[in-house]
């Protein structure tokens, strides 16, 4: 079963999404695969320098469709369920709640051995 995105938000993750979704290119894949309310809104409150607000803009659903997160097992079925649904070619970049990116690639090698 994969965790809530409240999970998430609440794991500690030594990558922060929000660094993504203040990128044009990143925003803009975003809102052609029809995350556009969440990018807009994302959007305006860079504008607006209201960066306290842009976590909260990260809607469920979009945590839940453009990252993987939970236990091990939860990341290799979410993997599965991507490739299942027709994904050709999969970028990970991990982080963990345990150390820096290289801890983090340690462990995502460690959840395929």
């Amino acid at each position: 079963m994969r965790r809530t995105s409240a999970h998430y938000r609440s794991s500690g993750a030594s990558t922060d999404p929000t660094n993504y979704v203040r990128l044009p290119n990143y925003q803009q894949y975003w809102i052609e695969a029809g995350f556009v309310e969440e990018m807009r809104a994302i959007q305006e409150a860079i504008a607006r320098k209201e960066d306290e607000k842009i976590p909260r803009l990260m809607s469920d659903r979009w945590l839940q469709q453009v990252t993987l997160y939970g236990t091990a097992a939860d990341v290799r079925e979410g993997i599965e369920a991507w490739y299942d649904a027709g994904v050709n070619t999969l970028i990970l970049v991990p982080s963990s709640t345990r150390g820096n990116q290289l801890v983090a690639c340690e462990e995502l090698i460690a959840a395929f051995r």
